[in-house]
């Protein structure tokens, strides 16, 4: 893990406490507590490069609570989430989302100042277009031999030269609504309880080695375009862009936030921002593409996010002048 992913969860300053602290300022005594869906970090150190006593070598240690132990399991990338589980997903990167979005408001500072280390976009760009060089010739040859997309060939080809430029914009921080996000959010990250009930499951966030300022519909984007069945996402993506947006609102009024009377943010730019994010979403998928190759169902998965995204126009350079 990183720097920053270590100081998300235990650093200087402690992210997770002052958020804690925060919320317990905000809501009254008898109110529950936004429970945040980070493990537990009983000890965390990271030494950089000429830091430790060989002076060459960085390491980290990271020590978290055993969240098996409490129930939670992981989910299967290849079988892709269920309907319950993406909504717990997203249920739960709504509370983190709603509570940096209010210490920012409330406060009035942007959290990339209070958090410099957290992922800046310059870096974050440059080590995500390293993997979409790497990804797209293996995508390149895995659609060439699969009949009947040679336009999303092209479409992809297109896109090649201004990958760079696309990702950085797209990994901005944009208000009214830049806040905290996962960045890698996708289901091999996260971990399941049940919770004794059929719509309703616990959900658990790990591996915070690439948060970010920057915008929340990038983390919806990358859940469902990797990790959800096609026929689910295809049926259910706008109402589960419903069950984040009221979570994240009542979340924020809790807090102190109204997100459309306060930041002038409504329900459907929430759905335009995801449209680009499906963009930025696909290109960070390229950049492991190896871990959908291989497998029957996940190969399939991924030519069905290639032919929507290509007939809804998302394939596009010129996507964000839409």
């Amino acid at each position: 893990m990183t720097l920053q992913g270590l100081k998300l969860l235990n650093g200087a300053p402690e992210v997770v406490p002052e958020l804690e602290q925060f919320q317990r300022r905000l809501l009254s005594a008898d109110e529950s507590p936004l429970e945040l869906p980070i493990p537990r970090c009983y000890h965390a150190h990271y030494a950089a490069p000429g830091e430790d006593a060989e002076g060459s070598l960085s390491e980290s240690v990271l020590v978290l609570e055993n969240l098996k132990s409490r129930g939670f399991r992981g989910a299967d990338f290849s079988r892709g989430l269920t309907l319950r589980e993406a909504r717990a997903a997203l249920e739960a990167v709504a509370r983190l989302h709603a509570l940096s979005l209010a210490l920012k408001v409330r406060e009035g500072r942007p959290l990339d100042e209070r958090y410099p280390f957290l992922f800046q976009t310059a870096r974050a760009t440059d080590s995500y277009q390293q993997l979409v060089e790497r990804g797209l010739p293996q995508l390149a040859r895995f659609l060439e031999r699969r009949p009947g997309l040679e336009a999303v060939l092209q479409s992809i080809a297109k896109l090649r030269p201004s990958t760079k430029e696309l990702i950085a914009s797209l990994l901005a921080p944009q208000e009214p609504m830049a806040l905290i996000t996962h960045t890698d959010f996708w289901c091999n990250n996260l971990l399941f309880r049940d919770e004794g009930d059929d719509e309703r499951c616990a959900c658990a966030v790990l591996d915070w080695q690439m948060v970010t300022y920057s915008r929340p519909t990038n983390d919806l984007a990358l859940l469902l375009v990797s990790s959800l069945p096609t026929e689910l996402r295809r049926r259910c993506t706008p109402d589960l862009l419903d069950r984040y947006w009221a979570e994240l609102t009542a979340t924020s009024t809790r807090l102190g936030v109204d997100v459309e009377g306060d930041l002038g943010y409504a329900r459907d730019q929430l759905a335009e921002d995801y449209r680009r994010s499906q963009l930025l979403a696909l290109l960070l998928c390229i950049g492991s593409v190896d871990v959908a190759l291989g497998n029957a169902l996940t190969e399939q998965r991924l030519v069905d996010v290639l032919q929507d995204l290509h007939q809804d126009g998302v394939l596009s350079p010129d996507l964000l002048a839409q």
